[in-house]
């Protein structure tokens, strides 16, 4: 790269004795060479770029192979993690339930940032220029937007969901079908949609390049209303919502355990009430046992009394019936005369 410069640019560092212009170009040693048509001394005290020493010039390739290898873990620590909460929810029989759909949506989302999305940006940050043109920046901006955004609307729908199944369990089991959460995880990729598709369809996202050094940026669209309505879409309506469910839970689940300690209290005092008992002496309880038998004696005696009674009745009735047959007999013949 060469650039040219003026007689009076050069006056305060240099002192030359020609008024032809001087064409600078920097070689890759980091001297500067000059065209033969003027002669340059350098001013005492000047500031002249001196060369630079070789541990300097391998300070920013160690720093960009340390860069890399730390993201290069990240990356891969991300994706093997996300792959695992995925086949752990499908395989596993009893995580295949309704509620563990919104965590398979989290691990999908994080799951395309680090797939998609980090490997460029580690690319983009080592090489600090994007080279891989203004359409493959539009599509991977617009990606980095949908699944940042759609990983944090998952947590946001948890958040709501594990509100409703604590204030009412009773009614959260009966409405949670795999169609609701199927429902609910299709409601936050729209709404992640919503927010990264408008530069790419639309705006635009931004794509520079610096002509004085010949690198390329890639970024977000910077319009200023679409920088209001992403920030309050993906960020700040997201962060209210999950602060006050988070805030209710913490109330709800502090007055569950408060109830419980007082009922175990409770039901402790009721459990360890000391009932007073009497004691008696032998005699006594003798005497007790003496009285409860005869008692029994007598009434058994009285019973028995009583059958013998009913029983000397029942058979006295017939003799008496013949004695009063018989005399009934007896009494006209008497009473005949004799001849």
């Amino acid at each position: 790269m060469s650039a040219t410069y003026s007689r009076a640019e050069v006056q305060r560092d240099y002192e030359i004795e020609t008024t032809t212009d001087i064409v600078l170009y920097r070689g890759n040693g980091g001297e500067f060479f000059f065209n033969e048509t003027s002669e340059i001394v350098p001013v005492v005290g000047a500031n002249a770029t001196e060369p630079l020493a070789e541990d300097e010039d391998w300070a920013p390739i160690l720093r960009k192979i340390l860069l890399g290898f730390v993201l290069g873990l990240i990356i891969i620590a991300t994706v093997v993690g996300n792959i695992l909460v995925v086949l752990a929810v499908f395989l596993v029989k009893k995580l295949r339930k309704p509620c563990n759909y919104l965590l398979v949506s989290l691990a999908v989302s994080d799951l395309c940032v680090a797939w998609l999305v980090m490997p460029l940006a580690m690319m983009y940050e080592i090489m600090g220029s994007w080279t891989f043109g203004s359409r493959a920046c539009e599509v991977w901006v617009s990606f980095d937007v949908l699944s940042c955004t759609a990983s944090i609307l998952n947590l946001c729908m948890i958040s709501v969901d594990r509100y409703y199944a604590i204030s009412k369990p009773l009614e959260y089991g009966v409405k949670r079908t795999t169609r609701r959460m199927t429902f609910y995880t299709a409601l936050v990729w729209i709404g992640a949609a919503c927010v990264s598709l408008p530069p790419l369809l639309v705006l635009g996202n931004e794509y520079k390049v610096m002509k004085d050094y010949g690198a390329a940026q890639c970024g977000v669209s910077q319009n200023f209303y679409y920088q209001i309505y992403a920030t309050i879409g993906a960020f700040y309506l997201p962060l209210c919502i999950m602060v006050t469910t988070y805030l209710r839970i913490f109330i709800l689940a502090r007055g569950i355990v408060i109830a419980e300690i007082r009922a175990q209290t409770h039901m402790d005092a009721l459990c360890y009430v000391e009932v007073p008992t009497t004691t008696t002496s032998t005699s006594s309880r003798r005497a007790a046992a003496h009285a409860s038998s005869g008692t029994n004696d007598q009434e058994d005696r009285s019973a028995y009394e009583k059958a013998a009674t009913t029983t000397t009745t029942d058979t006295e009735g017939p003799s008496s019936m013949q004695s009063t047959a018989k005399s009934s007999i007896d009494g006209p013949l008497d009473q005949q005369p004799v001849s």
